[in-house]
């Protein structure tokens, strides 16, 4: 559903500025630039590529329509800290309509960094990893991990736990990042990971997250990128995500954000956008305004609001988590990826006289979006943002 008035339009850009610029007093949302005690990382693969399962050591599985992640995570303590794992799907129907979870645990002796290699098959994923067991007689030894996922493209969610006993902590020692390369498109970028500090130093130690500043910190209500704009040749995608809901859930969680979009002369357009889940989305995908000559400059920005939205059936996790009437305001965060080959900037921009420039083999960047300092506000009774990852409950 569209609108495009000027009224909506004139609301909305005040809600948003407000979002990206609230006080200081109101900034109880997560810190992007610090150690967390959990982590947000994409898992980017996509087409068919052999089972790895099925090929001998030495092997060399090429992927020629596929991409493959390197997630790096590092404890940045001087003190061993046990990573619990979820990678979860965000594929669409018919492999994604149930929202499904692969759990696994990791060991990180103090200062040591971990790679989750996560390559394509069939319809999911097979995650590889090289973690630590403690050695009876002090130390720890190196114990391989292969697990097999049913996200082919989704997200890794990492979370800081007691190595002890297994219980999650409010403890921000974690930092990690992506690598995406895309054989497809001859292409690779990475970003950095979205950080979820520890709240109010409580934690009761399950595998139910809840965002409400005590025990992670809160989600942004307001996003923003900048971007250039896209052509025939330059391509700009979002990746976004929300982790409100609870896995093996039949109804996927369902997240619904309006923006606005300016160029570099500050007219604006609105647009919306809903998703189950995750997303890889192209800009033009959303609306044709975001590209070149459309947007009428070279580049532009864009912000995000997330507004609530319904779900078709029962929400479960609504049920469990808010006031059960199946409508969620969910929180959304993500990154931006531009790529390009062949034209990158015509002639005459971003100024008259500035020659066209291109480029002959692919190229590609990516980012975190940046937020707002405010905290998003769940919608009517509902309970803040929660992910249930608990198979026990």
């Amino acid at each position: 559903m569209h609108q495009s008035c000027s009224r909506w339009g004139a609301i909305l850009a005040a809600l948003t500025v407000a979002g990206l610029v609230a006080a200081r007093a109101g900034a109880q949302n997560l810190d992007p630039g610090e150690l967390a005690a959990a982590l947000a990382l994409p898992i980017v693969t996509g087409g068919q590529a052999p089972n790895p399962i099925k090929n001998t050591p030495g092997d060399v599985i090429v992927l020629d329509d596929a991409a493959l992640t390197l997630h790096t995570i590092t404890n940045g303590r001087s003190t061993p800290v046990l990573l619990r794992l979820d990678a979860i799907s965000g594929d669409p129907p018919p492999t994604g309509d149930v929202w499904q979870s692969d759990s696994f645990d990791c060991l990180l002796t103090g200062r040591e960094t971990v790679t989750v290699l996560a390559i394509p098959a069939g319809a999911g994923a097979i995650l590889f990893a090289e973690c630590s067991t403690p050695h009876a007689t002090g130390g720890a030894l190196a114990e391989p991990r292969m697990v097999a996922a049913k996200a082919a493209n989704g997200i890794l969610w990492v979370a800081a736990a007691d190595p002890a006993t297994g219980t999650t902590v409010s403890e921000d020692v974690l930092f990690g990042d992506a690598v995406v390369v895309d054989a497809a498109l001859g292409q690779a970028y990475s970003f950095s990971a979205i950080n979820f500090q520890a709240g109010q130093e409580f934690n009761d130690g399950d595998k139910i997250f809840r965002f409400d500043n005590q025990e992670y910190a809160r989600w942004p209500s307001t996003l923003a990128a900048n971007f250039i704009a896209p052509t025939a040749t330059l391509a700009a995608e979002l990746i976004l995500f929300t982790l409100d809901g609870t896995t093996g859930n039949p109804t996927a969680p369902r997240a619904s954000v309006s923006g606005l979009a300016y160029n570099d002369d500050e007219l604006y357009f609105d647009f919306q956008h809903e998703f189950d889940c995750f997303d890889i989305v192209p800009l033009a995908a959303i609306t044709p305004n975001f590209t070149f000559p459309f947007l009428g400059s070279l580049s532009g920005h864009l912000q995000l609001v997330p507004q609530p939205v319904g779900t078709v059936g029962t929400d479960v996790h609504d049920a469990s988590y808010g006031d059960a009437n199946n409508s969620r305001r969910r929180p959304v965060h993500g990154w931006i990826v531009q790529s390009v080959q062949g034209a990158l900037l015509p002639g005459g921009q971003p100024i008259p006289g500035a020659p066209a420039l291109g480029v002959d083999v692919p190229a590609a960047w990516a980012r975190p979006l940046t937020q707002g300092r405010g905290a998003l506000v769940p919608f009517l009774a509902d309970q803040d943002p929660t992910l249930d990852t608990d198979p026990l409950l």
